[in-house]
Order: C-alpha cells, then structure tokens, then sequence
C-alpha cells in the first residue's frame, strides 16, 4: 500500500511511519518546515537509516497547494492517509486560536485535499480519549459513550470526527489513550493536571503505531471508531504510575508530593471496556505496562544515581511547578496582607 502520514516526526508519528515501513507500506510523510529543522540526531539518523526510503514532504496542514502537492508526489495517489498531525496540550492551551486552526481547520483542508484526489484514499484519524471528559468517576469507557470534551484540545478532536464521518470518505477513527513511550520526563507541564485517583489505561507509542498501520490495511474498521489502549495488562491509577515512574528516575516514591498538589478533577483518562475488540480487529498489541517501566528503567539507568543526590533539591523544586500550590500560597500571602494593612488602620 501506499500511505501518506502527517505529523510523522511526532512521537506517535515515528512508531506509525516504522510500523507502516515494517508492514511493507510505501511511506509518504507530511510534515512542516520546523519540524524537519529541529528533527535532532534520532530522527536524522532514522532517516538516514530504516526511513530511507521515505518520501519527506514539508508544508501547512492548512494550505491546499501544500497538500495537493504532497498527495500529487504519491504515484498513482495514496491508497490511505494517516492523520496525526495535531498541536497537543500544553500547547494546545497557551495558543488555542492556533490550535484550534491547525488541529480543525488543517483537518478540514485534508479532508478536501482527498476528496479531489481520482481515487479517493481510506482516511485513519487519530483521536482521544480527551473527547470522553473527565470520568475519574465513571471510569470505564467505551467507544459509544457520549463524548463531554473540556477543553481546547478535546473539542477540536471532537470537530474533527464529525467533520470526517461527514465527507463521505473511507474512515476508521482511533481513539488514543494515554500514550508511553521510554523517553517520557517526569517533569510535564501537565503532571498536576491529572487527578491521582484517575485510571489510566496506557498504550505503549509503538502500539499505538501498528494501530494505525493496520487500520490503514484493513477494510473491516471502516467506518468504525475504536478505542486503542493496552488492555486488562496496561492499566493502573496515576499515583501508582508516579510512584513506579520516580522510583526509576531515583527519586524514590511520589509522595513528597502531597493530594493538594494535584487537581481534584476537570481531566480525562479511565479504562476502556472495549479496547480488547480493537486489538481483536487490529492485532496492534506487544507491550505492557511492565515492559514500558523496564524501558525506562534502562533509558534512565545513567541518570539514576545523579538523580538519587540531587533528589533534595529536585523534589522541592518538583513541587513548587504545582499551579493549585503557588495558588494557595498567593491566596495566603494576600490574605496575610490583608491581614497586616486591617491590623494597621486599627492601630491608627
């Protein structure tokens, strides 16, 4: 087959292009300009090496002439197209115009950009499990659901299905949930943006990969929206997760960081009911969650011991990224002020 990939440079993106390579696919990648300039040694080297025979196409996921282009370098046209390409979170929160414009709207432009295509190309969107809402509650999920999206984020991906299930095209949509993949840093700007109670069902990146390379092959999921996670051996709650995660980093169990750090809810994540149906369909599963810590537990094993001495200084400099904590401590430093400013017109 022929398969045309954006956002193929992004973590998802590079397990997706290898698994469609490795499946015998013949791989167009579309992608923008900044992205190949800051593509690092990995990447370069994946070039280089097993992508070599990759066609690289750089463009706006808005622009028409871009895209016409990109599927105008595929011979014969694309028989599938791969959509990653998407600003996440936290990104996706400090520029939400933006967001919006290249997660929808670039959506909308490949849609049309196929739908002109002679032989119109099977279209596999990635999706997420940000479009179910917060269900620290009701946490096991599936595919048929109504969605509750709350944020930027979760609401272009929810406009993006519709506009898709709407064109008229071939489609298969693939429902993410919590992505892994060895280099993770524990220091995200959303570690505190989960609430620990949450379930996470994660899916290893190479997983998710050979998801999409199925659904891209396979006639049986069109039409269908499926739910891609790890199954019954992939799920945890988050502060199990940290623990496990710190432990390996060398800076011993999370609970230096305490409940009130973390939010109470407004999130997403839980477990999938349905997800052994999709690993049915598309046989994408090879990790579990304990081979993803044992990744990690390698990747890190030169840090660690840095890490273990440096841990009395990293933790509390961990906990003061917490936004809910520097909140409290405005909230009491003002009332403080307040406080001393009553307590000295009484004086007067």
């Amino acid at each position: 087959m022929k398969i045309l990939v954006t956002g193929g440079f992004g973590n998802v993106g590079r397990s997706t292009v290898t698994a469609c390579l490795e499946a015998g696919h013949e791989v167009t990648i579309f992608e923008r300009m900044d992205a190949l300039k800051h593509s690092g040694r990995g990447l370069a080297a994946l070039l280089k090496g097993r992508w070599k025979g990759c066609r690289i196409v750089t463009g706006d996921i808005r622009s028409a002439s871009d895209l016409n282009r990109a599927l105008a370098l595929v011979p014969g046209g694309p028989d599938a197209v791969i959509h990653l390409a998407a600003i996440l979170p936290p990104a996706s929160d400090r520029n939400e115009a933006l967001a919006w414009d290249i997660n929808v709207e670039g959506t909308k432009a490949l849609i049309d950009a196929c739908l002109r295509q002679e032989k119109k190309p099977r279209f596999i969107l990635a999706s997420s499990i940000a479009t179910y809402g917060d269900r620290i509650d009701d946490y096991w999920i599936s595919a048929s659901d109504p969605l509750c999206p709350s944020d930027l984020y979760s609401r272009s991906k929810v406009a993006c299905e519709g506009a898709l299930r709407g064109s008229g095209l071939d489609f298969t949509i693939l429902r993410l949930s919590y992505v892994v993949w060895s280099k993770w840093f524990p220091f995200d700007p959303l570690l505190f943006s989960m609430p620990l109670a949450t379930k996470i069902e994660i899916v290893h990146t190479q997983d998710a990969g050979r998801a999409f390379a199925s659904a891209a092959a396979s006639q049986t999921v069109a039409g269908l929206t499926l739910d891609i996670g790890g199954g019954s051996s992939c799920r945890t709650t988050f502060r199990v997760y940290l623990d496990r995660i710190f432990i390996l980093f060398g800076l011993g169990n999370s609970d230096f960081l305490p409940d009130d750090a973390f939010a109470r809810g407004n999130f997403h994540c839980g477990w999938y009911r349905d997800s052994d149906e999709a690993e049915k369909l598309l046989g994408f599963r090879r990790k579990s969650l304990e081979d993803f810590y044992e990744e990690v537990r390698w990747e890190e094993r030169f840090v660690r011991p840095a890490a273990r001495i440096a841990s009395v200084f990293i933790r509390p400099w961990l906990l003061a990224k917490s936004p809910l904590l520097r909140e409290e401590r405005r909230d009491r430093a003002g009332n403080n002020r307040a406080r001393l400013q009553l307590s000295k017109s009484e004086k007067r």
